[in-house]
Order: C-alpha cells, then sequence, then structure tokens
C-alpha cells in the first residue's frame, strides 16, 4: 500500500486539522488475495481503534489521540473501493505463454520476459474463469503514464508481426483455434496505436 493523495481540513497554518485523509494505491502481488487483504487490513484498524490511546507517548508527552476530560478518542477508519483490480501471474507452460514467447524471439530475435505489478480491469476474473492470459505491452514502458506518453510506429509494426504469429502458433498447437479459450491481452494503449498503424 502507498499513500499517493492527502488532504485535510483547511484551517490556519498554526493548527492541527481536526481529520486527514490520506488515499492510496494498493499493489498486490498476484499470489495474494484482494479479499483477504481487506479483511486483514480492516482487522489491524479495529485493533488500533480498540486500543488508540497505546499510540500515544511515542512522540512526546503531547502527542494523544484521546481527551479524557472531554470523553473523546481518535479514530481510524479505512474504506475500499468497491471495485478493485488484481493482478495475475501468467503461467509460464501455457499455449498463450509460450506462442507469445516463440513469437516475440521470431520476430525480434530474442525474448526477455520480465514482472512487473501492476493490473488491468478484469484480467484476475478472467483467469478465475479459466481463459489462457499472457500480458504484454510493445511501446517504452520507461514513458507508460507518463506527461509525454509516446510509441514508435516501428515498435507498432513489430507488434502487429508478433500477434500475428502468436496466433498462428496458438493455431498450431492447438489444431482449432479456440478464441473463446485464449487470450492475449495487450495494454490499451498500444492496442490504440497499432490500430492507429493499421
Amino acid at each position: 500500500m502507498k499513500p499517493t493523495r492527502i488532504k485535510s481540513s483547511t484551517n490556519g497554518l498554526n493548527q492541527i486539522p481536526p481529520w486527514v485523509e490520506i488515499s492510496g494505491d494498493v499493489r498486490l502481488s498476484p499470489f495474494y488475495d484482494m479479499k483477504d487483504l481487506i479483511t486483514k487490513v480492516q482487522s489491524y484498524v479495529a485493533d488500533l481503534n480498540a486500543n488508540i490511546t497505546s499510540l500515544e507517548g511515542k512522540r512526546g508527552p503531547v502527542s494523544k489521540y484521546s481527551l479524557p476530560e472531554e470523553n473523546w478518542n481518535g479514530k481510524l477508519e479505512i474504506t475500499f473501493e468497491k471495485q478493485y483490480f488484481e493482478g495475475i501471474a501468467c503461467t509460464l507452460d501455457s499455449v498463450g505463454y509460450k506462442s507469445l514467447h516463440a513469437a516475440v524471439a521470431d520476430v525480434l530475435g530474442e525474448a526477455k520476459p520480465f514482472s512487473i505489478s501492476g493490473s488491468l480491469p478484469l484480467v484476475r476474473d478472467l483467469q478465475r474463469a479459466g481463459l489462457d492470459l499472457t500480458l504484454t505491452g510493445f511501446g517504452k514502458s520507461s514513458v507508460y503514464h507518463g506527461d509525454n506518453e509516446y510509441c514508435q510506429l516501428s515498435d507498432m509494426e513489430h507488434a502487429i508481426k508478433i500477434l500475428a504469429r502468436t496466433i498462428a502458433n496458438i493455431e498450431a498447437s492447438t489444431h482449432v483455434v479456440k478464441l473463446h479459450t485464449r487470450a492475449v491481452l495487450v495494454d490499451a494503449f498500444v492496442t490504440q496505436c497499432a490500430l492507429f498503424w493499421c
């Protein structure tokens, strides 16, 4: 979990805000379940709220989370979005992965598989439903999600060749193309560029 946005009440510079909201992003590795994480984190928050005064005194005598004279205790709250993305681990011995790996090696001369955290909508759900998923992108990862994100047409030319060979490899290995059971997902931005290039 990483905090990416902080907001609080608007007050004078000499006042401690009565509330602060910290929002963030969870990039959970695919070997864990998001529902389990949510349950666990909520239990940690409940434990802290049940014993909020245990946090006092660590930063000096006036660092408090309770006001006994006013019968008031501070409170932590955590909420999660109802919709969330979950990462996947590609199955390295699947037909889809082997077909893509071979296609990349054929077109580029070598294949260098790598792993990053992150996700795309629905990929974990599709994998749970039995689809053979392998995620890939053909642009420059150093500029992904940057202010000046771009791709080169030569990379998109390679992408079209790689995707065509991947489909041919799958067809050759299964003897029957079953599009409803095979899926190769490409980063949406890269797909748009590839379609534009065509």
